[in-house]
């Protein structure tokens, strides 16, 4: 995961690129202590625990913008009726006939 981010050439902030690393390192650890006695072999329960410390940033960008849209609608349903964009004044229309 380090290695994709000093290849990317996409520009990055510090605080990206530590919560990405915290996300992947919490969920490998918590993967590999889990199944830890399921495996018998070593690399697959290493390849296990690395791959969901792989995807663990991408599923937890996810969830953040899932968790944000839900409550942008909760609070568009809790607002009621009101208007959501900028009505045309009678002067502006007027003037463009």
């Amino acid at each position: 995961m380090t290695a994709r981010m000093l290849l990317s050439t996409d520009p990055v902030s510090f605080g990206f690129v530590v919560r990405r690393f915290f996300a992947a390192s919490i969920t490998a650890m918590l993967v590999g202590l889990g199944t830890k006695e399921h495996f018998s072999s070593t690399g697959l329960w290493l390849a296990v625990s690395g791959g969901s410390g792989y995807c663990a940033p991408e599923v937890a960008d996810y969830f953040l913008r899932w968790v944000k849209a839900k409550g942008e609608a909760k609070v568009r349903e809790a607002q009621g009726n009101q208007p959501r964009g900028k009505k045309k004044s009678k002067a502006k229309s007027a003037k463009r006939r």
